[in-house]
């Protein structure tokens, strides 16, 4: 579904890398622009897609000429954020085979930014339900999209942008993973340079100042994520939550529980324990967390942690 035109996205019949014709914009948040296109080329002539535009508008405007110009104050961040939005996408077309993740069909330099296209999937986001209709019911965790999302830690990629934003419900088909500009296997730095790219309360401590991150980083942004669907309220931001702590007062994270009396105490502590402020507390990957939700045996507080992004 479209949404309403933002002033600073690209005009209707615009072409990109002379094979997108640009139709109306289904988008757009803090890092960029989504737009519906025709792909103009063969073999796939005719194909509509969807193209993602790196447009963080706290760092950059849009120029006379349809380019992104970085704000003069900004273009070192620009730069960082575009390469990593460009490898990222590298990383996974290279590396990721995962059903949940929307496929990736090109990636090229334009414009002064960069474009990522993707599939054209039919659905709505996982933000735009809950806005729409309050909360999801507790049996409606979708433990399918879970188990899917585990192959990405499995091929040793981190997300790093997992929200409600992102997540693309299909209706009675498992949900998709969007927007996997952050997606690399490494680089621990920090967001603090651009409180916008923070996003709802989803990304811990070792994300929004310096600090290890790895599968775990992961965790606590689907906890939140999930947080935010079964309860229609934000997460408090991960410093202010540090804040709280380092000053001895209580966390502003009100229990799920509280706000979802109806969710299976369970499930209600393995999502508590993958929003710790302590990363050695939460469950160490995506595998270890649908354990955790759905029945291991194992206690949640012992998982084994993945060789490859062992947290130090």
């Amino acid at each position: 579904m479209a949404s309403a035109k933002p002033d600073f996205a690209l005009p209707p019949q615009t072409v990109l890398h002379a094979r997108y014709l640009l139709g109306d914009t289904l988008g757009g948040g803090a890092l960029g622009i989504t737009y519906r296109a025709v792909q103009l080329d063969a073999p796939a002539r005719g194909r509509v897609v969807a193209v993602k535009e790196f447009f963080p508008r706290a760092l950059a405007v849009r120029a006379a000429d349809g380019s992104v110009q970085p704000m003069p104050k900004g273009a070192a961040d620009f730069a960082l954020y575009c390469a990593q939005f460009v490898h990222g996408y590298r990383v996974l077309r290279a590396k990721a085979n995962c059903p949940a993740l929307v496929p990736l069909l090109d990636l090229f330099e334009q414009n002064g930014t960069a474009y990522v296209v993707m599939a054209y999937i039919e659905g709505e986001t996982l933000l735009q339900r809950v806005k729409a209709h309050g909360a999801i019911p507790p049996r409606a965790l979708m433990r399918p999209f879970l188990h899917d999302l585990a192959a990405l830690h499995r091929r040793q990629i981190i997300h790093r942008a997992i929200m409600p934003e992102n997540i693309l419900l299909r209706g009675e088909n498992p949900p998709m993973l969007l927007d996997f500009g952050g997606a690399r296997p490494d680089s621990d730095g920090p967001l603090t340079r651009c409180a916008s790219l923070r996003g709802w309360g989803c990304f811990p401590p070792e994300q929004t100042c310096q600090g290890k991150q790895g599968s775990w980083t992961d965790v606590y942004a689907l906890c939140a994520t999930m947080y935010y669907a079964l309860t229609a309220s934000r997460m408090p931001d991960a410093m202010m939550r540090l804040c709280a702590e380092k000053s001895g007062k209580d966390d502003p994270l009100v229990p799920i529980r509280t706000l979802c009396p109806k969710l299976p105490r369970k499930q209600a502590d393995a999502l508590m324990a993958g929003l710790s402020l302590d990363s050695a507390a939460r469950p160490a990957d995506f595998a270890a967390l649908e354990s955790a939700l759905y029945g291991s045996k194992i206690p949640h507080f012992a998982f084994c942690i993945p060789n490859w992004c062992a947290r130090k």
